[in-house]
């Protein structure tokens, strides 16, 4: 199952657009919605998972369901109504891509700190329901933090060239 190009045309967004947005080249995009072999990597699908406001299962594992298309159509008016209040502000795509290429990994492990160290410091004023929720998600994201891990170990120890590498150097060639 493959919905990127799905997810992407609900949304109302060009290939070009969300290439900009996360970073990588439009033939890589076109690549990963037109090529079931050829997925995106982990860290790009959370890239799209926060770009689109959806759960990166959504792309290559759940089916998209009405309740999940008409939240990609209720964000993308939101955003097309906050640009078009914003003009001469960056688009979305824009804001993101600045986004992604301004923090280093360190940086983002560092604010990941501070913000846990918070939650933990006010958790006396949570609901207990919140608490579960918020250990929930924490143990869903290192989940995929260890699957991210897991792979880019496989690519270093079998000397492999990495998949983003490897989608790249064909647009490269283009």
């Amino acid at each position: 199952m493959n919905n990127l190009k799905l997810i992407r045309e609900v949304y109302g967004i060009t290939q070009e657009e969300i290439a900009r947005a996360i970073n990588v080249n439009r033939a890589t995009v076109s690549s990963w919605e037109n090529n079931d072999s050829r997925r995106a990597s982990n860290s790009s699908l959370e890239k799209l998972s926060l770009f689109y406001g959806i759960g990166p299962e959504y792309f290559y594992e759940k089916v998209l369901n009405d309740n999940v298309k008409g939240m990609l159509i209720d964000n993308a008016k939101r955003q097309k109504e906050l640009e078009e209040k914003s003009v001469g502000q960056p688009t979305k795509a824009e804001a993101f891509n600045k986004m992604f290429t301004s923090i280093t990994f360190d940086e983002a492990v560092e604010q990941y700190m501070i913000a846990m160290k918070m939650m933990l410091a006010t958790a006396d004023s949570g609901s207990i329901k919140k608490l579960e929720t918020a250990l929930l998600i924490n143990q869903k994201m290192g989940t995929r933090l260890k699957s991210v891990l897991d792979i880019r170990k496989e690519e270093e120890e079998g000397e492999e060239i990495s998949l983003g590498k490897l989608l790249d150097s064909l647009s490269d060639e283009d």
